[in-house]
């Protein structure tokens, strides 16, 4: 029996059993190309490198935690996080209060759906096939996303000083998310809005940008729009509604002296206090026209003094200064510089 309007996918089973008549019924629909492997092992590092799978369907043994640990490398990943997951499990080998235990493992590993056993065959396929139409529609909003990553990456390509500059706050706020406890949902904001969180200097002129000297008001004031022109080109895809937050708002400061909407306080929510962090720290580690970057120590002072005066938020500069003491931030455009210099968005 085929699902009504089974999307094209390819599965990937994953469990010691996958052999019974419900997978075999999974492996006879004519639309969908199965392949498998008898256990996690091995399962992340084939996605990541080969993109077998839109939908990886876990069949697990009396080992669960491996099969969630997967599960949650896969959703936190940002090269698999959109291939769908699914849990196929029996029902009648634990109690009650045992089944509601390993459901909720495996929805906290970040399951997008949990089929118990037994179940009917066409109940089955409508689950797998609607899993198989939410990762199509998860591919879209990725096309989505890489379009306007290249949008960013254009725009950023007209200064020279901070090329690659929205990589690396992208790849700052997902560490700092994963530190603070976010989950995937908005570790994927984290990631995507680093990217795009500058896009609307698109309306900013290149002699602004790239201007060596102090800005004049005039000049400020044009660049101090680009929050507001960001959030309005992402304003019509609802896809990007958990995104446009920290577009407009990740010059925003709990003190609320930040633009473009003065928030203060609990008014100003954590994903876009991570990005302004994050942003900062680029932006005083690396070159920029109108000064080297600072080294080190300096930045250490500088993110210190700036969540003192409220200007950053204390517990994500906090994290951030456990990252410095690991050393796993970028390298300095330019170590050790000491320049007095106006602070610039």
């Amino acid at each position: 029996m085929d699902p009504p309007s089974a999307p094209v996918g390819r599965i990937l089973l994953v469990g010691p059993q996958t052999d019974g008549p419900e997978l075999e019924l999974v492996r006879n629909v004519d639309s969908w190309v199965c392949d498998s492997r008898p256990s996690p092992a091995g399962v992340l590092r084939l996605l990541r490198n080969t993109g077998v799978a839109d939908l990886l369907l876990l069949v697990p043994d009396a080992d669960l935690h491996s099969y969630a640990e997967l599960c949650r490398a896969v959703k936190l990943d940002a090269r698999t996080s959109f291939v769908s997951v699914v849990f196929l499990v029996p029902s009648d080998t634990h109690s009650q209060a045992r089944r509601e235990d390993y459901r909720a493992e495996i929805y906290a590993a970040g399951a997008d759906d949990c089929i118990e056993l037994p179940a009917s065959p066409n109940e089955i396929l409508l689950r797998l096939s609607n899993a198989l139409r939410a990762k199509r529609a998860t591919d879209s909003l990725d096309d989505a996303t890489a379009v306007l990553a290249s949008l960013a990456n254009a725009i950023e390509g007209r200064d020279a000083y901070t090329r690659g500059h929205v990589e690396r706050v992208s790849t700052y706020c997902v560490e700092l998310g994963k530190r603070l406890g976010c989950n995937a949902e908005e570790l994927a904001a984290l990631r995507i809005g680093g990217i795009v969180h500058d896009i609307g200097k698109i309306a900013v002129p290149d002699y602004i940008l790239n201007k060596p000297g102090r800005l004049t008001p005039e000049e400020m004031a044009v660049v101090r729009r680009h929050p507001v022109v960001g959030f309005d080109v992402l304003r019509p895809l609802r896809t990007f509604a958990n995104v446009r937050p920290l577009v407009r708002w990740h010059h925003e400061r709990p003190n609320g002296t930040g633009y473009p909407d003065g928030l203060r306080g609990d008014e100003l929510p954590l994903l876009p206090r991570i990005v302004a962090v994050a942003d900062f720290f680029d932006a005083i580690s690396t070159d920029r026209p109108y000064r080297p970057a600072f080294g080190p120590d300096q930045c250490r002072q500088i993110v210190s003094e700036a969540a003192e005066q409220g200007q950053l938020d204390e517990s994500v500069v906090s994290v951030l200064l456990g990252m410095l003491d690991e050393s796993a931030l970028v390298a300095w455009g330019s170590p050790g510089a000491v320049v007095a210099a106006q602070q610039r968005p």
